[in-house]
């Protein structure tokens, strides 16, 4: 496995171009499960990954979906913003419906009047306005809060427990070997699969899949994706987990649950943690 100061010693992407966890809840199974059903069904051609057939960030604003994509309809990847005022495409992910994450060196918080731009399942856009913005514990995770909530159109995301990783009783602690999980991008707006690798205090870091079904479903990130997501897909739902700042690694956005909770104080919301005790349908 490769220590934390070397994946923390990778050029960062942007510089480029208090709940409990679940207790006896292993998702690994049910996880990788869901994943390699997703990538059978996948209408041929076989890789037919971006999200959109089209699209035009500049008003007047237009985005075409694609109908190909993998992931189909059987996954909402609306709450990944597709563009924003401060930065462009850098990854942009709502944690609520007032409430968007991204990483920080890529660019640093967004000031007030930021627009932030996500796109319904019918290609209609939905945009918001930053009012405030802060920093997440001085990691390279951020948070801003939005003028309006979003319609119902827009989902946002749960977020995993925090130290999930512990209760996935097949795998050694800190670490998940070949557990598959999603990413979003930036660049070219699309989903791609990756295996975690490891876990470290408050970040993660992946690796290529093992798999050569998932493997053939990867693409690697570049200069412009951070603040990609990264996503477990629980009981047909993706959850969120972390932000990548670098081509394989991240910060966990569950380890910062409470730092979360305290900078969304007074808006009417918090962080929704995902239920992985009561079972896993799949």
């Amino acid at each position: 496995m490769t220590g934390l100061r070397s994946i923390l010693g990778a050029a960062l992407l942007g510089l480029a171009g208090p709940a409990a966890a679940a207790a006896g809840q292993d998702i690994t199974p049910a996880s990788a499960l869901a994943v390699q059903a997703l990538l059978r069904s996948a209408a041929a051609p076989a890789i037919s990954m971006p999200v959109w057939t089209s699209h035009r960030d500049a008003p007047p604003a237009a985005y075409r979906r694609n109908p190909s994509v993998w992931t189909g309809v059987s996954v909402d990847l609306t709450g990944k913003a597709v563009w924003n005022s401060r930065n462009g495409a850098f990854g942009t992910t709502a944690i609520s419906p007032l409430h968007v994450v991204y990483a920080h060196h890529a660019g640093g918080v967004y000031p007030p009047g930021t627009i932030v731009r996500f796109v319904a399942n019918d290609n209609s856009p939905v945009e918001r306005i930053v009012v405030s913005s802060a920093n997440i514990g001085g990691t390279d995770l951020d948070l801003s809060t939005l003028d309006a909530p979003l319609p119902e159109t827009i989902h946002w995301f749960k977020v995993m427990p925090e130290h999930w990783f512990l209760h996935c009783s097949r795998q050694s602690p800190g670490t998940l070997g070949t557990l598959p999980c999603l990413v979003m991008d930036g660049n070219t707006q699309s989903v791609s699969v990756k295996d975690l690798e490891g876990f470290y205090p408050g970040n993660f870091a992946t690796q290529l899949p093992a798999d050569p079904l998932r493997l053939s479903f990867s693409r690697d990130l570049r200069g412009g994706d951070s603040g990609s997501p990264l996503f477990i897909l629980v009981g047909g739902q993706l959850v969120l987990d972390g932000i990548y700042h670098t081509p394989r690694s991240g910060v966990e956005v569950s380890a910062n649950i409470a730092a979360l909770d305290a900078a969304m104080k007074g808006s009417g919301y918090q962080v929704t943690v995902a239920d992985l005790a009561g079972g896993l349908p799949h």
